[in-house]
């Protein structure tokens, strides 16, 4: 499944990756997946998308956790290389993240690489080289609507407080926001009301976790 959104896709920081996309995924077939995402409209980030199937992703669809966090977090790397990543029907993949920043160096999109190397890592120790992922790497999902995208990052952010919202004490729910907030969770419209009525506070109460934050 190849897509592309011909007007975001005609914009010049976009149109000079396009064929390059395009060539990845046709250069490495239909196991390889070729994303390119436009970070300023995380909601409905990608431009184009190349062997969608692999992930079940397709235009429109939102930017994902890892994109979001290292947007949050203004990473300077240009390169993301060879991460593991599991696909929504468990496709093992190895995935490469590039950064695509603007001319005054902001960034403004990501061109993302998903092989499908499930039959790959079963085979024979020839190939381990090429399957090799480096595992201290966090492991990214691919919503495909934006409730989704939000469904995930709150339930990650609960695993890593470990107890359910309805138990948490005062401190761990700010230390929950706090990790909401790390992930990029509230760069995405909306999503603060949201998790406003998710812990049955106002979202006024959220803002004032979020300011005392360290």
């Amino acid at each position: 499944m190849n897509q592309i959104d011909e007007k975001k896709a005609s914009h010049p920081i976009f149109k000079n990756y396009l064929p390059i996309a395009e060539g990845i995924a046709k250069t490495f077939g239909s196991h390889c997946e070729v994303v390119l995402h436009d970070l300023t409209d995380v909601s409905s980030s990608i431009v184009a998308i190349f062997n969608g199937h692999v992930t079940g992703r397709e235009v429109g669809s939102p930017m994902t956790d890892l994109g979001l966090t290292i947007l949050k977090k203004g990473n300077e790397n240009q390169l993301l290389l060879n991460y593991p990543n599991k696909s929504i029907k468990g496709k093992k993949l190895k995935s490469t993240s590039i950064l695509i920043r603007d001319d005054l160096g902001e960034v403004a999109g990501c061109l993302c690489i998903n092989i499908d190397v499930t039959l790959l890592s079963m085979a024979n120790s020839i190939l381990e080289e090429m399957v090799n992922v480096h595992e201290e790497k966090e492991e990214e999902s691919f919503p495909q609507t934006v409730t989704d995208l939000e469904e995930r990052m709150i339930n990650r952010a609960v695993e890593k407080i470990g107890k359910p919202i309805a138990l948490m004490d005062k401190n761990e729910r700010m230390e929950f926001i706090r990790l909401l907030d790390d992930m990029g969770l509230f760069l995405i419209k909306g999503t603060v009301q949201n998790v406003a009525q998710l812990l049955d506070v106002s979202k006024f109460t959220i803002y004032n976790y979020l300011e005392k934050k360290p």
